[in-house]
């Protein structure tokens, strides 16, 4: 536990109450409990950041002064207060009972001193359900407007979409072509580039046909099982992952339109 005197109260942050003397503090547990909702914001009833018990509720002077490197005048230094600020990752798995000693933000299954993952918050906090089903901002912006948004493979252009960013690309190629470099005319650049001209639907259709065919591919790849066949799979992944345009391994067939596989 941490205890704090903010203010002139005096409280305790406690795991457990049977090495706390009650009358000497206030018993302060933040853990949420079933059906509580756990806020991202600490609201004026809160207490402090568990790591921080001494965090004052708003904004005060520390008495001391600074150097502003900007307009190189002096001001007064601001301890910020917590009312208001986002939660961070410690206060969150804090709260949610999920704190252990050690915990870094983020450490990658190959960490070079063999430390696990359960010390990550990153991976503990992904398999908590409400992070792992988390809509993006994009997301709930198609919804709001009443559309569907289905998120594609990271690190896999070619399997975007109907082909998606096949039209991208051959849209690229078109503007940088075509680019008179006159800022009064971007927009119709990008117009053009976009238009039926340069993407007929016969094009779009073979872009499409296309991305079935990396699906296709990869499923029969997938379903092979050999040791062999998941090597090819994991290369391909990285290849993709450093290149993550479809100009960068197709340029050919997308230039043509589809036409030249």
């Amino acid at each position: 536990g941490a205890a704090g005197g903010a203010g002139g109260a005096s409280w305790m942050l406690v795991t457990d109450e049977r090495f706390v003397d009650p009358s000497l503090f206030e018993i302060v547990d933040c853990k949420i409990g079933v059906d509580d909702t756990q806020h991202f914001s600490f609201k004026e009833e809160d207490p402090p950041p568990w790591y921080k018990p001494d965090a004052p509720k708003y904004d005060r002077p520390t008495g001391k002064r600074k150097m502003n490197s900007a307009t190189g005048e002096m001001e007064d230094v601001i301890e910020p207060g917590y009312v208001g600020k986002a939660k961070g990752w410690q206060q969150v798995i804090w709260e949610r009972g999920l704190w252990v000693d050690g915990m870094q933000n983020r450490i990658e299954e190959d960490d070079e001193d063999g430390r696990d993952q359960r010390l990550s918050a990153y991976h503990v906090l992904s398999d908590c359900w409400d992070f792992a089903h988390e809509t993006t901002a994009l997301q709930e912006a198609f919804r709001a407007r009443g559309h569907i948004l289905l998120m594609c493979v990271r690190g896999h252009p070619e399997l975007a979409g109907v082909g998606i960013e096949n039209s991208w690309g051959k849209s690229a190629i078109h503007f940088r072509a075509n680019n008179d470099c006159n800022p009064n005319h971007l927009y119709t650049n990008v117009l053009a580039s976009l238009g039926r001209k340069n993407l007929p639907l016969i094009t779009i259709f073979r872009f499409a046909r296309r991305t079935r065919e990396y699906g296709r591919t990869f499923a029969q790849l997938a379903s092979s099982a050999s040791e062999q066949t998941f090597a090819l799979i994991e290369k391909t992944r990285k290849v993709f992952k450093c290149h993550r345009s479809s100009l960068d391994f197709d340029f050919r067939f997308i230039r043509s339109g589809g036409v030249v596989s």
